[in-house]
């Protein structure tokens, strides 16, 4: 499985809309295989669910998006994972230990 954390620094990003960068984690029953952080400079937000699930990302962990976004990432076979912005480690702990709720569908477009 791949997961994509947006990152803000070292930490989680609160918003998807303009966030660039990602942790890429390839993991296994709750083993991280590998880790490789790309950069997306899509002109549009709307592009990166397809470039994520180009990657073969099929998990994400961010604070907040709108609901188009939201809309693409589950039509790309993304599941969003709620975090508040704390450091990507927790984040990434949290993720693997199934403590990370399954984000609601936003309400209201963003986008």
């Amino acid at each position: 499985m791949k997961l994509a954390i947006a990152l803000n620094d070292s930490q989680v990003h609160e918003f998807f809309g303009s966030c660039n960068t990602f942790l890429i984690v390839t993991h296994d029953n709750g083993q991280i295989q590998s880790t490789e952080t790309v950069f997306n400079d899509t002109e549009t937000h709307k592009q990166r669910p397809a470039y994520l699930k180009s990657l073969g990302v099929n998990a994400l962990i961010i604070k907040g998006l709108g609901l188009t976004a939201y809309e693409l990432l589950v039509e790309n076979g993304i599941t969003v994972y709620a975090c508040d912005p704390i450091p990507v480690d927790d984040a990434l702990n949290r993720y693997l230990t199934n403590q990370l709720p399954i984000m609601p569908a936003p309400e209201g477009a963003h986008c």
